[in-house]
């Protein structure tokens, strides 16, 4: 069976479209996630980077973020939403960001490597295409 270019085209749009929302529903609920937290369990962030890969990362949480958690937590849940704001605003930004979300998690211990290696294999290609399809003339 084969597939014509239109088609194999229109496949590729929905898969970038898909990955998109995904990120943006993403980011976007997990900013209101934080914000609910901070204000209800700013306890529950306490065992959070006890994995950490680099003892300045597990310092840094407790000496900085758990000093206030709340506070912090929100500040967390405005980045998440201003991720989710920059893929709407200018995607090549918003993805830009939402790498370097991705690796910056990765400091907090391999258990979170589980989940930000599969994102990262969607996040970077999509803002490769993203780059690419700016320097692409309008047709």
């Amino acid at each position: 069976m084969t597939t014509s270019p239109q088609t194999e085209e229109t496949n590729a749009t929905l898969a970038w479209r898909a990955i998109y929302w995904g990120f943006l529903a993403l980011f976007g609920v997990g900013a209101f996630v934080h914000l609910g937290l901070a204000l209800f369990s700013p306890d529950s962030y306490q065992p959070f980077a006890d994995e950490a890969l680099f003892g300045w990362v597990y310092d840094g949480w407790q000496n900085v973020f758990l000093a206030a958690p709340t506070l912090w937590a929100t500040a967390l849940g405005v980045g998440e939403l201003l991720v989710a704001v920059l893929l709407v605003r200018s995607r090549r930004i918003g993805y830009v960001a939402v790498v370097a979300f991705h690796l910056a998690l990765m400091l907090f211990g391999w258990g979170f490597w589980l989940w930000s290696v599969p994102a990262l294999c969607f996040a970077v290609p999509a803002m490769i295409h993203e780059f690419r399809a700016a320097r692409q003339p309008i047709r």
